[in-house]
């Protein structure tokens, strides 16, 4: 189902109100400062009296079921205001995964779960210099008597530690092949990382874990690229989201803030700076949009968009990160202030579901470059 263009401005609107209102700095600082998993109050409100968590879920399984692009519109408005939910993770990296594995019992078992936000999943990934295009897996399962189990590890796995349901991409003999393992149990450790402060990403190690194989048997996972390939969509509509913040912050603060008599703003220097981030910015949200719209009909030619997107949206939010810090002067340099965060989590998008390096390199490999 995909929302009339009257519905998707209704849709943004709504969450930006919410975001404006109720997160920003509270949510975001207490998950900072206090070092929860993330938000509670903040996901009660987004999966329950909002039904976001529900939104690409399809409605046999107690979703609304509609398409990625009503996804990248909550993605982006989330990513605006460093919402600390588990959102990006649960509601769409582990939903866009179960869909595709082709076990209908996983799907009867989690989505409901998923779409009503009381369970909380993540994907582990490992090898992510490698990806979207990995010659090796980071985590390997074995056959022990009809049931596996894992080994290895994985960096830069979102809210692990917050999670009731680890879907593990790991290497068989066959291929690949999508695994649900328990972090509470003693062979799975989970370490937090200092990078990003408001959403926890985490390095996550298997010794001997047990999983349960998803699919229709110990054979590789056809859907894993294309699976790849939406994740990397939903994370550069997120980073189109913090790139726009960013940039209205600075514009904002060149406005009001006064150096010899007059607002910066009006210093041809910061007019310069501004138009090429706003510049930056606009072809972040063109490449975002066109491979978001390519896959809500998974359409041909979403690798190549999902690559671009994925190279150029994560290198756009970093950069306007760090002109928001250089352009607000000392107070950007300060820990009260918010630009800090977002260039954290920029930072941290830059290792997800594949560094823009390996994005660059998927696509010049498509193009035949």
């Amino acid at each position: 189902m995909q929302a009339s263009p009257a519905e998707i401005e209704e849709l943004r609107r709504s969450i930006r109100e919410f975001a404006q209102g109720s997160l920003p700095p509270r949510a975001a600082r207490r998950v900072a400062d206090e070092g929860d998993a993330f938000d509670q109050s903040s996901w009660q409100v987004i999966a329950e009296s909002m039904g976001l968590a529900a939104i690409g879920v399809p409605p046999e399984y107690g979703g609304a079921g509609y398409s990625f692009t009503e996804l990248g519109i909550v993605l982006e408005e989330l990513g605006r205001a460093l919402t600390p939910v588990p959102f990006l993770s649960s509601a769409v990296v582990s939903t866009a995964a179960l869909l595709d594995c082709g076990d209908e019992q996983a799907r009867q078992e989690l989505l409901p779960g998923i779409a009503a936000g009381t369970t909380i999943a993540t994907v582990v990934l490992g090898g992510l210099e490698e990806w979207p295009a990995p010659d090796r897996l980071a985590i390997i399962a074995t056959a022990d008597g009809g049931r596996y189990q894992l080994d290895g590890g994985a960096d830069f796995v979102l809210d692990a530690g917050g999670a009731g349901v680890l879907l593990v991409v790991a290497a068989l003999e066959e291929g690949w092949g999508l695994f649900a393992a328990k972090p509470s149990t003693a062979s799975v450790v989970c370490r937090r990382s200092a990078l990003d402060l408001t959403r926890p990403v985490h390095s996550v190690s298997f010794t001997a874990a047990p999983a349960r194989l998803l699919g229709c048997g110990p054979a590789p996972w056809p859907g894993l690229s294309a699976v790849i390939s939406k994740l990397s969509v939903a994370l550069a509509c997120e980073q189109v989201g913090g790139t726009a913040h960013c940039l209205d912050m600075t514009v904002a603060y060149a406005k009001i803030r006064h150096q010899f008599g007059r607002p910066i703003g009006s210093f041809q220097a910061i007019k310069h700076r501004c138009a090429d981030l706003l510049v930056e910015l606009e072809a972040a949200r063109s490449l975002a949009y066109h491979a978001r719209d390519l896959a809500a009909t998974s359409s041909p030619g979403l690798s190549e968009a999902a690559a671009a997107a994925g190279s150029w949206c994560a290198n756009a939010y970093v950069h306007t990160a760090q002109e928001t810090i250089q352009l607000h002067g000392g107070i950007g340099f300060t820990w009260e202030h918010d630009a800090h965060l977002h260039l954290r989590r920029a930072r941290a998008g830059q290792l997800l579901f594949g560094t823009p390096r390996a994005h660059r390199r998927a696509l010049a490999d498509a193009m035949g470059i």
